[in-house]
Formats: structure tokens, sequence, C-alpha cells
């Protein structure tokens, strides 16, 4: 666990209110990022984020580190609150949480190390070199975390089309990324 998340969990456990503020600002835009990336209005995403730090606020008593970090019990208890908040909705759920929960459970930044950012960069090249409408599909699916049957509605295809043009994107971004000597 990052040192600093377990001494501001000590010291929130021990009443330190101030050890509490810097564990929500710490992880509060991570939180709202998950939540908007699983598809929540800008004011959802904060009211849901505020509720997640209600429930960590009182159930921080229960947490384990020999079970992971803060950041992946955090995780979890953002995806009960998303997985909550999509049972009520009228419209079905179109998003994947389990996607979603992996980027947020993702170890600090991986873009602020150079190799990561060198990778990054020809995946965008890549992503920009796709056919306008196999990069959108690409964004839906792994930069809004939807599912292949909400992309399918979104965009008015078949969910079968949807499969085998994801299919091609992901061979197509595969091979440019290849040529770029990223992948062997």
């Amino acid at each position: 666990m990052d040192t600093n998340d377990a001494q501001w969990v000590a010291r929130s456990l021990a009443g330190d209110e101030d050890a509490f503020r810097s564990l929500y600002a710490d992880h509060a835009p991570r939180v709202r990022a998950y939540f908007r990336r699983c598809g929540f209005t800008h004011s959802d995403a904060d009211d849901l984020a505020q509720e997640v730090f209600v429930r960590v606020f009182k159930s921080l008593p229960t947490f384990d580190a020999a079970r992971g970090t803060f950041r992946q019990w955090l995780a979890a208890v953002a995806c009960n609150v998303a997985r909550r908040r999509w049972r009520r909705r009228k419209e079905p759920d179109h998003f994947d949480a389990d996607l979603a929960g992996k980027v947020f459970a993702a170890p600090a930044n991986p873009a602020d190390e150079p190799e990561t950012r060198e990778q990054l960069d020809a995946l965008r090249d890549c992503v920009r070199a796709l056919p306008a409408d196999l990069a959108r599909l690409v964004r839906l699916r792994y930069v809004d975390a939807r599912t292949t049957r909400g992309i399918a509605q979104a965009i008015r295809m078949a969910e079968a089309t949807v499969r085998a043009h994801l299919n091609e994107a992901i061979a197509s971004l595969h091979e440019c990324l290849k040529k770029k000597g990223i992948l062997t």
C-alpha cells in the first residue's frame, strides 16, 4: 500500500479529520473520473463520489491492508455504488463496470513513465490511423467503457457487426503497434 495512504488511513482511524481530508483530496479526482467514464453526468459523478467517501468514512475500520491496497478497496466501494445506481436506472446498463474498474484500480498513473508515454503516443497514432468508424468504436469501448450492446444501440448497428468491427480495429491496432516496435 502507498505509504501516504497507510499513514492517512491509520491517522483517520485514530480520529484525525485532516488525514481523511488528505485521503479524499488524493483519491476523489480518480473516483469522479471513474464515474464519468461509466457514463454518469458531471453532477452525478460528484454526488456519487461524495456517496463513496461517506461509505469509506463509515466503513474505514473494516479496511484490511493484508487483502489489498486502499486504492483497490476504494475501487470496490466505488464499483458497488455505481452498480447500485445502474440497477435503479430505467434504461439498460450500457457500461462495462469491470473494464472501468480495472482502469480505476490501476497503480499510480503509469503514463508518468517514459516508456509508457512512448507506448501511449504510438497507440494514439495507430488509433488516428484507423478509419473514423473503427476509431469511434475503439473509443466507445475502451475510453467510454461501453458494452457491445451499448455501442450497438448508440450507433444503431447490430451487436455482431460491432463485435466484428472491434475485432478488425484491434487487429489493425496490433499490426500498427508491431510496425512501430511496441509489440512483437
